[in-house]
């Protein structure tokens, strides 16, 4: 198997690249929707947050309010060391117990934060999106984000020029879909004949 980390800045791209990979036949892992799955109110991490910032992160629905915890993450050092000494070990974990399941050659495993939380020594390859600060942005102020917030959150991540130093592979998001996807297939075809080269040297 050859785990494939992709990363990027906020608003880069990094789920339409992902996207793009899956559909050439790689297994995607999104470690944003592994960490989605520990804010549900079953789980022991709904709870340690609820404890930590109180009842104010909570819609009426006892559901966690993200656009709170959003603002108490870009405001608070503090708070964001909280948040991430709750979540990251708990992402990581599931992480690599979906790694040890799966079957696949080839796995494509989404993390925003992956240089930022020193994971990037856990696999065989990193992949950076790139898109200009403009592009990226725009892309967050889309989503919904005033362009203070999406600054601030910009602001908490590595430089994206630091990220591409410790790449192997870069693709330049700025353009439109199709130049995108010739660079993802250009970069599948030499994942592919990776592969094959250590399955031979593993035989």
């Amino acid at each position: 198997m050859l785990k494939i980390a992709l990363t990027g800045s906020p608003g880069s791209g990094k789920t339409t690249v992902s996207e793009m990979f899956k559909a050439l036949g790689a297994e995607v892992i999104n470690a944003d929707k592994i960490c989605h799955n520990f804010f549900i109110p079953c789980q022991k991490s709904y709870h340690e947050i609820v404890n930590y910032f109180g009842k104010e992160c909570l819609n009426p629905d006892k559901t966690l309010n993200t656009s709170y915890l959003r603002q108490r993450l870009i405001s608070s050092k503090k708070d964001k060391q909280i948040l991430e000494t709750i979540l990251h070990p708990r992402i990581y974990a599931k992480i690599m117990e979906i790694l040890n399941q799966l079957k696949e050659k080839l796995v494509i495993i989404e993390i925003p934060l992956l240089f930022e939380v020193g994971w990037e020594s856990d696999f065989d390859k990193v992949i950076v999106v790139y898109a200009s600060k403009e592009r990226c942005l725009s892309r967050l102020q889309k989503k919904g984000l005033s362009l203070q917030e999406a600054e601030k959150i910009l602001a908490l991540q590595w430089p994206i020029e630091k990220k591409i130093n410790k790449a192997h592979f870069v693709i330049d998001n700025n353009g439109d879909l199709n130049t995108t996807e010739k660079q993802v297939k250009e970069i599948w075809r030499k994942l592919i004949t990776d592969y094959f080269k250590v399955a031979f040297y593993l035989k």
